[in-house]
């Protein structure tokens, strides 16, 4: 082939891999497509100059999911909280869902890099885990003597757990469906739009929704959001998961922590 057909061939690649529910298993030209990048520096050189050209990063070539992509702080590819979830009190919420769900799918180090781990988790462990969180460090603070309130001049930095906490679970409405400002409807979105976009596939509706991990959400996670995310668990006081998988409650946690703001990135949206 001569270059421009490369071109033509590497902007394909690209288009399948932001293209939904695309892998190379289900078509053949995009099985082609990855086995060239992995045989052919040459075009894979080019490939990453055309994801490059949209502001975006090539983070791996799998031959389950294909090309994986990431953003950058430029791209118009990404997609923040904000874009997400309209209501501004329920934005921090929905962050601290979707850092609970990878902390709880990947609970050591080295599941990041095993392509045969598989996470499984549902809504209500989910919600349950964060109302476990919140409850202990709303408890630590009544036991200390200090100052635990927002500063007068921010009001708006109440505690994440007391939002959390102040949130019914579930509820119900007239038509019988958890209200949109309880808690687990909040987790519900955060795992359909994971489910959206190839990160989880359901597996039944237990306990709100049953999910396992597909290799895109661990290679996303592994390759771009991980460092990003422990750090935000760590602002809000949620502490990380040690290697046996459960959570260690009793971690000395930080003071009040700050509220996300409504541009904080999620998991970037491929598939």
């Amino acid at each position: 082939m001569n270059r421009h057909e490369d071109a033509a061939e590497a902007a394909r690649m690209v288009a399948l891999a932001m293209a939904r529910r695309k892998a190379p298993a289900r078509s053949g030209d995009y099985a082609r497509l990855v086995q060239r990048f992995d045989t052919e520096p040459d075009f894979a050189q080019v490939v990453r100059k055309v994801a490059q050209g949209f502001d975006l990063t090539v983070l791996e070539v799998h031959p389950m999911t294909g090309l994986v992509l990431g953003t950058t702080p430029e791209t118009d590819f990404g997609v923040s909280v904000s874009d997400l979830v309209p209501q501004t009190a329920d934005r921090p919420l929905y962050l601290l869902a979707q850092l609970t769900i990878a902390a709880m799918v990947f609970p050591r180090p080295e599941d990041l890099d095993d392509d045969e781990h598989v996470g499984r988790i549902s809504v209500k462990q989910v919600d349950e885990e964060v109302r476990v969180l919140a409850s202990t460090i709303e408890r630590r603070l009544a036991q200390s003597d200090g100052d635990d309130d927002p500063p007068s001049d921010q009001p708006e930095l109440e505690g994440l757990w007391r939002a959390y906490l102040r949130r019914n679970a579930t509820g119900k409405t007239q038509t019988d469906r958890a209200p949109r400002a309880s808690t687990r409807a909040l987790v519900k979105k955060a795992f359909a739009h994971l489910e959206s976009h190839g990160f989880l596939r359901k597996v039944s509706d237990e306990d709100a929704g049953t999910y396992v991990t597909n290799v895109k959400y661990r290679l996303q996670i592994r390759d771009q959001a991980a460092r990003d995310m422990l750090e935000e668990l760590a602002a809000l006081g949620v502490a990380a998961l040690p290697t046996d998988g459960a959570p260690d409650h009793d971690q000395p946690s930080p003071g009040d922590p700050p509220s996300p703001t409504e541009n904080t990135p999620v998991t970037d949206l491929f598939s």
